[in-house]
């Protein structure tokens, strides 16, 4: 009781006194019961919270209280073991008590309250409810565009996991299928009926064996059920000859009473990450919701399975949760961990989508497949166009001052839903799909002398019609312009007439901008023009399968997708009965080259991906098709040509018909850099015997076919001359690599320059005053001298200051770092002074005033050092008749201190010492007084 009492005093000395004037805390105990009381005639806000709190458990919300009991390290959800952290942080047990009181209060009303004990979540895998989820407001709200924006938007699929309903508690009793797998744990049930009839309850022990009275030790783990029901009905046959014989006599079941549990671990963005125990069919999902699912910050796209130390497999929770998913379920086992990373690039949706809200998307998604996740436009959606407002990345805002935070791109929503126009997203996007105004809209009314021009042009946007615009090729010219790809033989004019039907007209934008009437024609207020762009658009996410396969066809394409997993999802290559029936040394990858104009043909070992090696892990493509043969395919060599060298994808390829040297340049993706582009050689087989022959093939010069005349450097011609030289069956192509060329290098320069950033040397002897000139020079708060060079991770001794006057220099080298810093305006003194800190900086003085400032020096000083801000470090030399060197802006002075003297000499005596320096002492004053006297 008394430690109760000196608790509570403690408490309240950091807030003064407990006796103050006007009023009398007094604490007495009560007897019997022993629980502390508190009276008091001051008001109770002259207490801290804290106190209050623990003298009265009804004045803490639940809420305040578990917020007390994370600042104290107490762990409320088990009593135990917060009552043991108490005592080892020296806590009263009455504090934490009166904390689980204020919790169990609010049981009634706020179920988060009760959270499971440790033993409760082991026996039953069901964590406690998630009580830091945030609430459905946006976990990163958006300011920049003002107050409101996007305000109550929520993140599609976490409200799933709000309410964890029993129903995904572990099922400890099954059922499960004939192609469970039996293992250590599992309960098995015996029946056994007819002429002896018994029934035993079989538990597999560690070794995978059961005994079973009067019969003995059977091996059961590692077996299907299927197969064990007829395994041990061939082993009790030997006792009961009737389970066998015809007719049967002797009947036997074998079922499973009880399923062993699975012990997980689940980690990552999650409310109770940890240890849990699931039921053995349960999957990635079950695990998932039984924990309460993934923190808002958390990942539902990203989900990692992690198996023996790798990554067995990855969930995409919106294959649950959208309309369009296709679940994929992924079993566990024993050890797996479930680990959810924060969640990746994430974009809103809003205006006349069905499920307005913020969703996670994975790399190579687009707005179809948002607007798909989103539940697909609405019937009021206005098709011609759709509003991207896109945040600048932080390394494209060169100047932070004129650049803008966000820019707002228009694409036309019809091309997007019909495939003919895919536009990609980025982190923080912000779509909207605008509604069909109505006609007494006020924003409609807005927008009544206006026009809206997208696709192809430097500024889409909406224009105001006026006496500057009044025509398309006003409207071309208001938007900067056509961009380089833009398709110019046809656009397209929406317009609406007076019952709001939408109405297409083609417009030949060559012509609108030449002036003739017929296409540049007249605008009307509500317009909208859209100009396509030539560039290959992609084609459906999709990927095929076909032969030798049992589910042959279309699949939706995913992000990461490999060939291992379109093999797999083609059924059948699983199985070693139906893999007797599959030509296992070859199958086929198609996959159309990036013009659409042509298709190449990818063989591979079907057996070796299969098993995860050769090309199990190559990544897929929309529009690939994997091509798998029967057995008795026959596979004739195909005819084909290699390349090899300064190409971007060396290897072999399909020959056909007139093919030519510049088509195999292209199914190789064209020259690499390093290209040399005088020419090419090509070695063909010798007709007459085994050996080759070398052509060699001009690309420039008097012997380049006709016609050809370019510089070194001219990709494009240079694949005109090769377009007219022939390629043959076995040919080899080689493309041989330019011996002058170097790559660029590159030198960082950081801190205060006008441009900081990344620089590519002009050349191998370009100075350090040229890059700062190229750089914009020091800004006004920048300090040379204080600059550094970084070489190799070692630092240049180098003062930038004289480097800016040209009165030194330096030649730079690829991956040199240079750093200009702020003017620090301070010197800085450490070690043994009385006083160690930072001291301001005054023009002229020397070592000797700054540590005069910093108290002097402290006895058994050793040696002063000076280090310059540009690196030089000199030791400073004391005495009578020396004068210490100045001190520059940014310097640090050191002040190391003698080490102590060995053991054998702490011994010294101190008496023996003082009488031989005064004996000294003496002999020099008698040597002095002589010599006077003798000159004198």
């Amino acid at each position: 009781m008394i430690d109760r009492f000196a608790d509570v005093v403690s408490l309240a000395a950091p807030w003064g006194s407990f006796f103050k004037a006007g009023g009398l805390v007094l604490l007495f105990l009560l007897s019997g019961a022993g629980e502390m009381a508190v009276l008091a005639q001051q008001p109770d806000a002259d207490l801290p919270d804290s106190v209050r709190g623990e003298l009265d458990a009804r004045n803490l919300t639940p809420e305040q209280a578990r917020r007390r009991a994370q600042q104290l390290g107490l762990d409320l959800s088990n009593p135990e073991r917060a009552a043991a952290q108490a005592r080892q942080r020296g806590l009263p047990t009455a504090r934490v008590n009166a904390l689980l009181r204020a919790v169990q209060q609010g049981s009634d009303t706020d179920s988060s309250a009760q959270a499971l004990p440790p033993a409760a979540v082991a026996e039953t895998g069901v964590a406690p409810p998630d009580t830091t989820r945030p609430s459905p407001a946006p976990a990163r709200p958006d300011t920049a565009e003002g107050p409101g924006e996007n305000a109550g938007l929520a993140y599609f699929g976490y409200d799933t996991f709000d309410r964890v309903p029993d129903a995904f508690a572990p099922d400890p009793t099954g059922p499960v299928d004939d192609s469970y797998v039996v293992g250590p744990g599992d309960e098995l049930r015996l029946v056994v009926w007819g002429a002896p009839e018994f029934q035993y309850d079989l538990t597999v022990d560690r070794q995978g064996r059961v005994f079973v009275p009067d019969h003995g030790q059977f091996t059961v783990a590692g077996t299907q059920l299927d197969a064990l029901r007829a395994d041990m009905k061939q082993w009790l046959a030997q006792q009961h000859a009737g389970l066998t014989e015809d007719p049967q006599t002797v009947f036997m079941d074998l079922s499973l009473a009880r399923l062993r549990p699975l012990k997980i671990f689940v980690l990552g963005e999650v409310a109770q990450p940890g240890g849990y125990t699931v039921s053995a069919t349960a999957n990635a999902f079950n695990a998932l919701y039984s924990v309460g699912g993934p923190l808002r910050r958390g990942s539902l796209r990203r989900i990692q399975v992690i198996r023996d130390g790798s990554v067995a497999d990855t969930v995409d929770l919106y294959d649950y949760l959208a309309d369009s998913g296709t679940p994929a379920p992924v079993n566990l086992q024993s050890g797996d961990y479930i680990r959810v990373p924060v969640r990746g690039k994430t974009v809103a949706i809003t205006g006349a989508v069905e499920r307005p809200a913020y969703y996670e998307m994975t790399p190579g998604e687009t707005v179809r497949d948002l607007i798909d996740y989103a539940g697909g436009v609405a019937p009021d959606a206005y098709g011609a166009d759709f509003e991207v407002r896109r945040l600048t990345p932080p390394d494209a805002r060169t100047d932070p001052r004129a650049s803008v935070p966000r820019k707002d791109l228009n694409y036309d929503l019809n091309a997007v839903l019909s495939g003919d126009e895919t536009v990609p997203l980025s982190d923080a996007d912000r779509v909207r799909i605008r509604a069909v105004p109505e006609r007494t809209d006020p924003a409609a009314a807005s927008a009544v002398a206006s026009a809206r021009i997208s696709g192809a042009v430097f500024q889409p946007g909406t224009y105001a019609l006026g006496d500057s615009l009044r025509t398309v090729r006003d409207l071309i010219r208001q938007a900067n312009g056509l961009t380089d790809d833009a398709y110019r033989q046809q656009a397209t004019l929406i317009r609406f007439d007076e019952d709001l039907d939408e109405g297409v007209r083609s417009i030949n934008v060559d012509s609108a901008l030449a002036g003739v009437p017929q296409a540049n024609v007249p605008l009307v207020p509500g317009d909208s023009l859209r100009i396509a762009s030539v560039q290959t658009l992609e084609d459906a996410r999709s990927v095929r399968i076909t032969g030798q396969v049992r589910t042959p066809g279309t699949y939706p394409y995913r992000s990461n997708m490999t060939v291992q997993d379109l093999l797999l999802r083609g059924g059948g290559l699983a199985d070693s009965t139906y893999l007797k029936t599959v030509l296992r040394s070859r199958a086929d990858l198609y996959r159309e080259s990036s013009d659409g104009r042509s298709e190449r043909l990818i063989p591979f070992n079907l057996a070796r991906a299969l098993n995860g090696s050769g090309r199990a892990d190559t990544p897929l493509q929309p529009g690939d098709e994997i091509r798998v043969y029967p057995l008795e395919a026959e596979v004739n060599p195909d005819p084909f040509v290699e390349i090899s060298g300064a190409v971007k994808e060396p290897g072999r390829y399909d020959h056909q018909e007139n093919l030519t040297v510049k088509d195999v340049i292209l199914k190789a993706n064209g020259f690499a850099e390093d290209v040399y582009l005088k020419e090419i050689q090509i070695a063909r087989p010798k007709t007459e015997d085994d050996g080759m022959r070398t052509i060699r093939v001009p690309l420039q010069g008097p012997d380049a076919p006709a016609d050809v005349r370019f510089a070194a450097d001219d990709t494009t011609q240079a694949l005109q001359a090769a377009a007219e030289v022939p390629v043959q069956h076995r040919d080899r192509i080689l493309v041989r690599t330019n011996p002058d060329y170097s790559e660029r290098t590159f030198v960082t320069l950081r801190g205060e320059v006008r441009f900081p950033g990344d620089y590519a040397l002009r050349d191998d002897g370009e100075s350090l005053s040229s890059l700062l000139d190229r750089a914009g020079g020091v800004t006004e708060v920048g300090y040379p001298g204080g600059g550094q060079l970084t070489r190799d991770g070692e630092r240049f001794i180098l003062d930038l200051a004289n480097v800016l006057r040209d009165a030194e220099d330096l030649t730079l080298r690829g991956g040199d770092e240079v750093v200009i810093p702020t003017t620090p305006n301070s010197v800085s003194v450490r070690g043994n002074v009385a006083q160690e800190g930072r001291i301001k900086h005054q023009d002229g003085e020397d070592v000797a005033y700054y540590l005069e400032r910093a108290g002097g020096v402290r006895d058994s000083t050793k040696n002063v050092y000076l280090t310059q801000a540009t690196g030089e470090t000199r030791k400073v030399e004391s005495g009578w008749f020396s004068r210490t060197p100045e001190v520059t802006d940014g310097a640090v002075i050191r002040v190391t201190k003698e080490s102590p003297p060995p053991p054998d000499e702490e011994g010294l005596d101190i008496g023996k010492a003082v009488r031989d320096v005064t004996g000294i002492l003496s002999s020099a004053l008698t040597i002095i007084v002589l010599a006077t006297r003798a000159f004198d």
